[in-house]
């Protein structure tokens, strides 16, 4: 299945955030392909675990689509409980408007951010913005119990090598071979390359005839255009102006 922004901008305006974020859930639907896929392959209903939510930018909504489209039951934990509450309002946006109703989810806090990854037997594991606010004597351990937690999965983390990035979002970062080290063996890659910088501001009315404007239509479908390119840039310039850098294993 091809993703589109407009398809999924109506995720991301639940989630408070804009075109930046769509444009990323369809940048990252890409790499997470082969998880959907192999996830779909088994005799039962799998389970995903999302281990922890983003620090700042919307609440991995492209993770709950993912289980949705693999028939799984996904199970969502974080410390934070003002997270579980942003999530849980943003889950229930998108099944007001008809999508995601039939998604099986639970979402529950913990008490802190190592019991996070703490769990076993899921199927595949995600995550997304939260390597980086690990604290860096910890991310060993968790991204081992990550990889304990299910036989596959996805990480995906702020580019530490893009400092603009880092910059505008006020975000930590990684780099690719940090996540090489933490990851041994994973598939490494960078996405999310769009032709703005992160954290544009615009009003929730804006953000809402987005949804519907003409030319707002016809810039979402330039993007789409703009994405579908991303693989063929070098990763010698990816790098650089990356706003994700991501591991995946076990596909």
């Amino acid at each position: 299945m091809v993703d589109h922004i407009k398809a999924l901008y109506p995720y991301a305006l639940a989630e408070g955030e804009g075109v930046g974020t769509a444009y990323e859930y369809v940048a990252k639907a890409r790499f997470l392909r082969p998880i959907v896929e192999r996830l779909k392959r088994g005799d039962r209903p799998a389970r995903v675990l999302v281990a922890g939510l983003p620090e700042k930018y919307g609440t991995s909504l492209d993770f709950a689509i993912l289980a949705d489209r693999a028939g799984a039951d996904l199970e969502i934990v974080d410390e934070r409980p003002q997270a579980i509450d942003r999530a849980t309002r943003a889950i229930d946006a998108v099944r007001a408007k008809g999508l995601l109703v039939s998604l099986r989810v639970t979402l529950e806090r913990v008490e802190s951010l190592g019991a996070v990854a703490s769990r076993s037997g899921y199927d595949a594991v995600l995550s997304c913005e939260v390597l980086q606010r690990v604290a860096a004597d910890q991310r060993s351990s968790f991204a081992d119990a990550m990889r304990a937690a299910a036989p596959m999965g996805v990480a995906f983390a702020p580019n530490s090598e893009n400092p603009s990035h880092l910059k505008i979002s006020g975000l930590a970062g990684l780099t690719r071979a940090d996540l090489a080290e933490l990851f041994r063996g994973a598939r490494l890659g960078y996405v999310d390359l769009p032709p703005f910088p992160p954290g544009i501001s615009r009003s929730p009315q804006q953000r809402s005839q987005a949804s519907t404007g003409v030319i707002e239509a016809v810039a979402m479908r330039a993007l789409d255009v703009f994405c579908a390119g991303e693989p063929l840039v070098p990763d010698v310039l990816k790098r650089r102006v990356a706003h994700i850098v991501c591991a995946r294993w076990g596909e």
